[in-house]
């Protein structure tokens, strides 16, 4: 668990803007370990999810190195579980190795759909185009 100073805060205040501006919000529990992982790690955030943890230490979502998102197979299966929610966009909140393993993603993305779709995955093919970009804000 990551102890850093400001790390709720930062949580909060991406959470907190996304629903302000009408986005749909994720928490990704434990990082890219939970983006690999799927299932119960990604869940809708609320509101009042985010409510009193400022005061709380290190960070309520977790955080987790992830050999598995180091490799080819580890991102194509954090896509998959990303677009099963239908999320196409991120804000990665941490060091130089978050923020190096989301631009390889971003750099990836196109590939990853591709690889997914000839796999024979459905996404959603009339979302396909808004999923085609993906973005990616780091902090």
């Amino acid at each position: 668990m990551c102890l850093c100073a400001g790390m709720n805060a930062a949580v909060r205040a991406v959470i907190r803007m996304g629903i302000y501006v009408g986005a749909k919000v994720y928490f990704i529990h434990e990082g890219y370990q939970g983006m690999v992982d799927g299932g119960d790690d990604i869940k809708e955030a609320t509101w009042e999810s985010v409510s009193n943890i400022l005061q709380l230490g290190g960070t309520v979502i977790g955080s987790a190195r992830c050999k598995a998102f180091r490799t080819h197979e580890g991102r194509l299966r954090a896509a998959r579980n990303l677009l099963q929610f239908g999320i196409t966009n991120l804000c990665v909140i941490g060091g130089d190795g978050s923020l190096t393993g989301a631009n390889v993603f971003r750099e990836e993305w196109s590939g990853l759909l591709a690889e997914l779709v000839q796999q024979g995955l459905n996404i959603f093919m009339i979302k396909l185009k808004e999923c085609l970009h993906f973005s990616l804000l780091n902090k």
